[in-house]
């Protein structure tokens, strides 16, 4: 044959399968994978509860682990609420958005100035699809299934307050820099986003949260 496929490059199949340690901590590319639910149909509708969540797909950038992919709910709606009328499952998920933000903007917890609020709010769920940010890995697994070894998920967003940010992220976010977005995901809709930002776009390159 004149052509040749060249499988040299590909990973282990050992390595492949492998979990990654828990708390390991990388650069990821984080992608929401569209479930035609909720605002603009980021979401996606549990088949067995009335849950809605982000179904996410992160790609380790770089380090060791690159190229791996981890799949992570984070959670928008519960099925149901506690004894103080706390939804426990979405209240999880927010905690989770805000560090994303916090991570992919260089947002330290300890910043209330008006840029780092703005930066703490989105216009649409898509907002955090395409976007890079310095994750810790964990590892879950199926309480209702005790063989079960487990995958890998996000445990947590790292933003720079902690030690290893800069060397991780490589360099502070650039604030002038718009979120990118996957062309295969729905177009965002303007104004039905509980997390959205009242804000007005400005005009030139930076993203309203940076002006």
């Amino acid at each position: 044959m004149s052509d040749t496929m060249d499988f040299n490059g590909a990973d282990a199949q050992d390595a492949a399968f492998d979990l990654i340690p828990a708390g390991t901590i990388a650069k990821i590319c984080l992608t929401v994978r569209p479930g035609g639910a909720g605002p603009e149909g980021w979401l996606t509708q549990s088949k067995t509860s009335p849950a809605l969540y982000l179904n996410t797909e992160a790609v380790i950038l770089e380090g060791p682990h690159a190229r791996r992919r981890i799949y992570t709910r984070i959670g928008f709606k519960g099925k149901s609420l506690n004894e103080r009328g706390e939804d426990t499952y979405a209240n999880r998920g927010r905690a989770m958005i805000r560090g994303i933000l916090k991570s992919a903007r260089g947002i330290k917890a300890s910043d209330m100035s008006e840029t780092a609020k703005a930066a703490r709010k989105i216009r649409s769920l898509g907002e955090l699809s395409g976007i890079d940010l310095v994750a810790k890995i964990g590892i879950e697994k199926d309480k209702d299934k005790p063989e079960d070894t487990g995958r890998n998920a996000l445990k947590a967003a790292i933003g720079p307050d902690h030690s290893a940010y800069i060397k991780v992220m490589g360099a502070m976010p650039d604030p002038s820099a718009r979120p990118s977005m996957g062309s295969d995901t729905p177009s965002p809709r303007m104004g039905d986003d509980p997390f959205a930002s009242p804000a007005e776009t400005p005009g030139g390159n930076a993203p309203f949260w940076a002006v």
